[in-house]
């Protein structure tokens, strides 16, 4: 039986949902899930399977009007009861319970049990707190309840349907869109504060039509949009998306703070949560160290992020390279797989790992300048590129997206390398596919190959290297055909220095040549997810 089926003996208490911002502020703790529960904002439950045990049940002593009179007998009231997350049919597990007006206040446990105890007779409503209502943006509480002295009063309160919220958070033409809705909460990195303003995005691909005689039909897919800002209340609502989608969600600043590109996916349903925290644009730093390649801009902050990499097999990996996606820090794991990484801005950003042998791992992180964020990177084998067919359609969807094909079409003054011309040059290692680009050279030892311009005014062999949008950070001279296999590369564009070189690609101060690399990983994210 599913939680969700004690709501009926509810009925007598009226459950209220109702904007958040409408209410003053509450004085009640704050109160956060318990580690491990997969009740968080933004993670998906796993429904029970068992009915949840009896709440426990407490004795009141017999006696009526008469024995409240006596000395010593019992003149306070208690509330039993249980809440329901009944957006992921499960327990609302770490919810804060408390009368209105009144110092009772008990947490839901596992079950979403709770009991109150040593409550004055009288009329009150029963508050509740919980991260996934300050995602929503509601307040949950009861119609007012009588409580009377050595009496139990018991109640079940359950966070109202998708269905209802959906159709309270949409307007009726937003939903005939698409039934699916996405909301979360936009905050300031280390504090309550709204990120008021913000615009938050949502982008992804309507999946493949259905196969004709077991043939797969493949279309080219122009991405899907949804936008949305911010309010006061720093709640954001995505509407008029289908029942199952993956895309990336990001938001931005007005100031032009922005967070890292979030993998979202829902498999059937109606509501996903998802909250962010986006950080005022950070200041940078440039590595101007001649040996490793052109100037960095690196943007700098006070979070932290120590990690381990692991294989498959969960023993560590030496020498990955752990980069902060859209920013130049990087570094290697040691011989323990642990390495650390400093100077971050905060907010959601996100890190990608990359080891020869190994898929390519990107992994969302929510970073403070107060605590470090820890993780464990675990990564998997590599595994060729999908059948052909399959390859090639998601490939130029995922090229349309970044923009090569625009770019390319446009005749924008650079050398394209496309998929088909790095099938038939079969190379040995990464540089091998950048021989024939002209304005650029590659020249050393196997291994440790580095890419020269042949064209720089002002400073020699000066390439900036890009690797799916964000500049490269090389660790030592020539690093970069350790870090990126061949096969692993989608699509090349190379900007001779001199060359009406996109802004993008620009290397402020400096007339650097461009190499730009976009990697199967990026653009064909959502053929390699539903392997």
């Amino acid at each position: 039986m599913r939680p969700t089926t004690l709501i009926a003996p509810a009925l007598g208490a009226l459950l209220l949902a109702h904007p958040l911002a409408a209410q003053g502020p509450t004085s009640r703790p704050k109160v956060t899930p318990l580690p491990g529960s997969s009740t968080a904002p933004g993670a998906p439950a796993t429904p029970t399977t068992k009915p949840p045990a009896a709440p426990p049940r407490t004795a009141a002593p017999k006696g009526g009007a008469a024995a409240a009179n006596e000395p010593g007998a019992i003149t306070t009231a208690y509330l039993q009861g249980v809440a329901v997350d009944s957006i992921h049919g499960a327990p609302l597990i770490g919810a804060a319970i408390q009368l209105e007006g009144t110092d009772r206040l008990g947490i839901t446990d596992s079950l979403g049990r709770f009991l109150i105890d040593s409550i004055k007779p009288g009329s009150y409503k029963v508050l509740v707190d919980h991260d996934i209502l300050d995602t929503l943006g509601i307040s949950l509480s009861t119609a007012p309840m009588e409580f009377q002295a050595n009496n139990v009063t018991r109640v079940v309160i359950a966070i109202p349907s998708p269905d209802f919220l959906a159709t309270r958070f949409c307007t009726p033409a937003r939903r005939a869109l698409g039934p699916g809705v996405l909301v979360g909460r936009v905050r300031e990195p280390d504090s309550p504060t709204a990120a008021v303003g913000a615009r938050v995005s949502f982008v992804w691909y309507d999946p493949d039509p259905p196969a004709v005689a077991g043939v797969p039909i493949q279309i080219k897919k122009q991405p899907r949009v949804r936008e949305a800002t911010v309010g006061e209340d720093g709640t954001y609502r995505l509407c008029g998306l289908p029942e199952k989608y993956e895309g990336k969600l990001q938001a931005q600043r007005k100031d032009g703070g922005t967070t890292a590109e979030v993998p979202v996916e829902q498999d059937g349903g109606l509501l996903t949560l998802r909250s962010m925290s986006v950080a005022p644009l950070a200041a940078t730093a440039v590595n101007t160290d001649t040996t490793k390649g052109a100037p960095v801009r690196v943007p700098k902050g006070s979070a932290r992020v120590l990690g381990r990499v692991l294989n498959k097999a969960g023993a560590p990996v030496e020498g990955a390279r752990v980069s902060l996606l859209g920013g130049g820090s990087s570094t290697t794991t040691r011989a323990s797989g642990d390495f650390v990484l400093d100077s971050l801005p905060a907010g959601t950003q996100a890190i990608a790992v990359r080891h020869l042998g190994y898929a390519p791992q990107e992994v969302p992180v929510e970073l403070s300048s107060r605590t470090p964020f820890r993780v464990t990177v675990q990564l998997g084998a590599y595994v060729p590129e999908l059948a052909p067919v399959e390859v090639v359609s998601q490939i130029d969807q995922g090229l349309d997206r970044v923009g090569f094909t625009g770019r390319k079409r446009g005749g924008a003054g650079g050398y394209f390398i496309t998929p088909q011309m790095i099938e038939n040059r079969k190379a040995a290692q990464f540089t091998d596919l950048l021989t024939t680009a002209p304005g650029i050279r590659i020249e050393g030892t196997m291994g440790h190959m580095a890419i020269r311009s042949t064209r720089t005014v002002g400073r020699q062999g000066c390439v900036t290297v890009y690797v799916d949008g964000s500049q490269w950070q090389q660790l030592e001279a020539g690093d970069l055909d350790s870090f990126v296999r061949p096969e692993e590369a989608a699509a090349i564009e190379v900007y001779p220095a001199g060359s009406a070189t996109p802004v993008e690609f620009q290397t402020s101060g400096q007339d650097c040549a461009a190499v730009v690399i976009w990697t199967k990983l990026n653009v064909n994210r959502k053929a390699r997810s539903r392997k």
